[in-house]
């Protein structure tokens, strides 16, 4: 399996061929750009590794410390961190979940201290409203995050594959 090192010089390189593809397929800067950065995110911060204690967890800084359940329910490389979209989606129900609790939470405070003058339906009707009228956006951006999080899975699983096929006792027997 590839060093952290060698995932982030495989993120970095493959950069270049997102945007282009991203360019030619959108049509537009700020769709590719989004898209580049959700590469960068997920094959950066974001990727498969999170289940173990690897260089993905500590760019999380102090906030690393919210990983260590997710790294405690899953085995590593298991089509649940690693899987193409079901890792991805996963992650990322994961940290929605940590945003949402943190989101809610500071919402019912203003709300209780009288800081927050809408109701929880405005506020769910403004949320819809932005997720609907930018899903492009965030289309362009799950899509990125998905091709970042697979350059690093593609990566193992190859290097994988190549060690099972040069190793001696996988070999056929000559008779």
């Amino acid at each position: 399996m590839p060093s952290g090192r060698t995932h982030d010089r495989i993120t970095w390189t493959c950069l270049p061929l997102v945007a282009i593809v991203g360019g030619v397929l959108t049509r537009q800067l700020g769709l590719t750009l989004l898209m580049m950065a959700g590469f960068l995110f997920g094959g950066l911060m974001f990727g498969p590794d999170l289940d173990v204690r690897s260089r993905q967890s500590q760019r999380w800084g102090w906030l690393s410390w919210i990983w260590r359940p997710y790294r405690g329910y899953l085995r590593h490389r298991s089509w649940l961190s690693h899987g193409p979209l079901a890792g991805t989606l996963g992650r990322l129900l994961y940290l929605g979940l940590w945003a949402a609790t943190v989101t809610l939470l500071g919402l019912e405070i203003a709300h209780v201290t009288g800081h927050l003058s809408l109701t929880w339906r405005e506020l769910g009707r403004a949320l819809r409203w932005g997720l609907w009228t930018y899903r492009g956006q965030w289309f362009a951006l799950g899509i990125g995050i998905e091709l970042g999080a697979m350059s690093h899975s593609i990566s193992d699983w190859s290097v994988s594959h190549w060690r099972r096929a040069r190793s001696p006792s996988k070999r056929p027997r000559r008779r």
